[in-house]
């Protein structure tokens, strides 16, 4: 259980970070707090919450592709963003493969996709837009695998940048 809060926890920081840099100088501060199956990360942009109870969040579209051995691990809230739905699966298999599944998947517009690492510390991001507006966000820490999905819902926004994929 160690393992899997350190795996979505660098999952989001490193969203952050590649979020941190796409548009502003500004870096990305992270600290990480856990408590049972919930954790917090805080960054430059805001802070994300994180439950890992098992459960989507309300109103996930059922219709969103996730790849053949992904696992529902939970659901979270980035602060100051009303407009996103944030949910967090588990991996058993590669998360190049689940990279190359989102980025290749039919279903989704590509906006973007970037990745870094190798089998054993890899991270990768996947801008789409269309049908779900938002942003994947695939990462590996040891044996653990996570994908953490953030989609725009059309809320508002109290925060001048764009947030993303929290883990």
């Amino acid at each position: 259980m160690r393992r899997l809060f350190f795996a979505i926890t660098l999952i989001g920081v490193a969203c952050f970070a590649v979020l941190g840099c796409s548009s502003s100088a500004k870096s990305a501060q992270t600290t990480s707090t856990t408590r049972g199956k919930n954790y917090q990360v805080t960054t430059a942009d805001g802070q994300v919450t994180v439950s890992l109870d098992g459960h989507l969040p309300p109103g996930w579209p059922s219709g969103f592709p996730v790849p053949p051995d992904a696992k529902v691990a939970g659901s979270g809230s980035v602060q100051g963003e009303s407009g996103v739905m944030v949910a967090v699966y588990t991996l058993s298999g590669s998360p190049q493969d689940a990279f190359n599944f989102y980025k290749t998947n039919g279903q989704l517009t590509v906006d973007s996709s970037s990745s870094v690492g190798g089998s054993r510390a890899f991270v990768g991001t996947v801008k789409i837009s269309g049908t779900y507006d938002g942003r994947v966000t695939i990462g590996a820490v040891g044996d653990t695998n996570g994908v953490v999905v953030v989609l725009n819902t059309g809320g508002s926004s109290n925060s001048s940048s764009t947030s993303t994929s929290t883990s």
